[in-house]
């Protein structure tokens, strides 16, 4: 079964093999980051049951980008578009959905969505130990 965690390194390693000379930081920013680089924020993860044993997982990312103007953060954007939108996980591909971008105080703000569907391990039965049939006919 795939983890968040899986989802999410999924995500950073795209962003680290298509830009290799830009930073990834997949934890929390501290004071002294070196621009330009990438800071991939994790929003709550969702899941829905649908049919027994089947779930919908929804996974969404504002992945932000520290760029040095605007013109290289629309660009960044543009090449974003093209990197979420296939990411591997576990030797499988899994589709980018609902991507959209801002700037907001001079950051790059790229949001994807990753949602797919898990089935939750096969509860073990109890197993009949014996029956003993008798059958009589008329």
């Amino acid at each position: 079964m795939i983890t968040v965690n899986d989802v999410r390194r999924g995500v950073m390693a795209a962003l680290k093999q298509r830009f290799p000379n830009i930073t990834v930081y997949g934890e929390e920013i501290r004071q002294g980051l070196t621009a330009p680089c990438f800071f991939v924020k994790l929003f709550p993860v969702a899941q829905d049951r649908e049919v027994g044993r089947r779930y919908k997982r929804m996974h969404a990312f504002d992945i932000h980008y520290f760029g040095k103007s605007n013109d290289d953060m629309h660009g960044t954007a543009e090449s974003l578009y093209d990197c979420m939108e296939y990411i591997e996980i576990n030797s499988s591909a899994f589709r980018g959905v609902k991507m959209r971008h801002e700037i907001v105080d001079e950051v790059l703000h790229f949001f994807v969505d990753y949602d797919f569907h898990v089935m939750r391990q096969k509860p073990e039965a109890v197993k009949m130990q014996t029956l003993k049939q008798e059958g009589y006919i008329k």
